[in-house]
């Protein structure tokens, strides 16, 4: 078997690997992986010897492992790089990520990525014995053994077994408030939800959010009744069509209480809708670590304040000190227009040359018409905000989601699922566009 794994350890934990969480495995006896004790030897087989795709980096004779798992990304860029520390920490996740290391890995995430890995290699290797070196010379058409040869039919081939649904999750997050997360959040559910995806409007602003008030809906589902009695929401996630929505908790004050309970909740909305849009306050907390773990777009969304790309900059050292994975970190500028003191060239130069999508100024039209509840007035007039935001989505969302628009009418389009409920405090006078 070709060795496309590699394993960078010293000789002690090579003869002792349940110190790393691998109990009762000979290393050195897996024909797939090439284990190294030092450094040097790693780097100069890994530049020599193509065919490892992938290196895991817990330690070695002559050189820190975080400095070898960065001399290696940079030796080759192509190669997947992990470093398996004992505990992960927020300066060792800001080293890494500066370094491009792919992964920091704990133990116990190793020893399961190990057994996977273990596993495909062996089944793989399974499947080649089972395929003979050589075949048989054919024989002639005449001959008596073709002529009288039973019809021997291949078997059918087995169907694939169907994949769980996973939904598209998008998540819109900011550094600082007023930047237009939940003017973005309800006109991006709106799109995928007129181009016939099954769609969630998710109100993760556990304390202030007032998405309901954007769509125009007071019938609509609070998380927290959700969380408490999941048969009120169960016809929420069995629709088939249009939009649904699950508003903040009604009691700002009992917010902090769900979150242990949001997993389970973010799960089960993957399952069974293709889009979620999930909305998110201002002040990062741990749902917003819970989202974007869970993402497959996370939208950071700056505006036109210099203030706004500061606090930008602090949350995304936030997430490399957290170890939260970059890979779906999209960026996107909010009420751009000719004067305007910031561009999208501008941003980007800012933000390391990352890619930035500009979203148009639509004006006092845009507070006007979410804060009376009429967001799909507000698509339907031709609004430039809402039609950056069409285009943003057109390039976000996966092709498979993206379907022909749905000839119906506008109530139609902006079914809402949910209960009623109520709102503790006082509205938010403003809502940023």
């Amino acid at each position: 078997m070709t060795r496309t794994k590699a394993l960078c350890l010293d000789r002690q934990l090579c003869i002792n690997p349940e110190c790393i969480g691998l109990e009762s495995e000979n290393l050195l006896a897996q024909d797939w992986l090439e284990v190294f004790e030092s450094g040097t030897e790693a780097r100069a087989r890994m530049r020599e010897k193509s065919d490892i795709d992938e290196v895991w980096v817990a330690s070695c004779q002559d050189v820190e492992p975080v400095n070898l798992a960065a001399t290696l990304k940079q030796d080759r860029p192509d190669l997947m790089v992990r470093l398996v520390v004992g505990q992960r920490s927020g300066s060792l996740c800001s080293r890494a990520t500066a370094a491009r290391i792919d992964d920091v890995l704990e133990f116990s995430g190793f020893a399961r990525l190990y057994a996977v890995t273990k596993g495909q290699q062996v089944r793989s290797t399974t499947a080649q014995m089972a395929v003979p070196a050589f075949a048989a010379p054919p024989l002639p058409a005449d001959s008596p053994a073709v002529a009288t040869a039973p019809a021997n039919p291949q078997p059918a081939a087995k169907e694939p077994r169907p994949r769980p649904h996973k939904g598209f999750l998008m998540s819109v997050v900011s550094g600082s408030g007023g930047a237009g997360k939940s003017s973005v959040a309800v006109l991006a559910a709106l799109y995928a939800a007129e181009r016939g995806c099954r769609t969630l409007l998710l109100d993760f602003d556990l304390q202030f959010g007032d998405i309901a008030v954007m769509v125009g809906s007071a019938d609509t589902l609070g998380i927290d009744t959700l969380i408490a009695d999941p048969e009120r929401g169960r016809w929420v996630f069995s629709q088939q069509s249009g939009l649904a929505v699950l508003t903040a908790p009604t009691r700002l004050e009992t917010s902090e209480q769900l979150v242990d309970r949001l997993p389970r909740l973010l799960d089960e909305a993957m399952r069974h809708f293709d889009v979620i849009v999930a909305n998110t306050g201002a002040n990062w907390a741990e749902q917003h670590a819970l989202l974007l773990e869970r993402s497959s777009v996370a939208l950071f969304l700056l505006d036109q304040r210099s203030s706004s790309i500061r606090a930008c900059h602090h949350a995304l050292e936030l997430c490399a000190r957290c170890g939260i994975a970059s890979v779906p970190f999209k960026f996107a500028l909010n009420r751009c227009a000719k004067n305007a003191p910031f561009n999208s060239a501008d941003v980007s130069g800012v933000m390391q040359g990352a890619p930035i999508f500009e979203l148009r100024d639509g004006g006092v039209e845009v507070e006007e018409y979410l804060a009376s509840g009429h967001a799909s007035e507000l698509r339907a007039q031709g609004n430039e905000f809402s039609r950056s935001v069409d285009r943003m989505m057109s390039r976000l969302l996966p092709k498979s989601e993206v379907a022909l628009p749905q000839q119906a009418s506008s109530s139609e389009r902006m079914k809402v699922s949910g209960h009623r409920r109520t709102r503790f405090g006082k509205k938010r006078a403003k809502v940023a566009s």
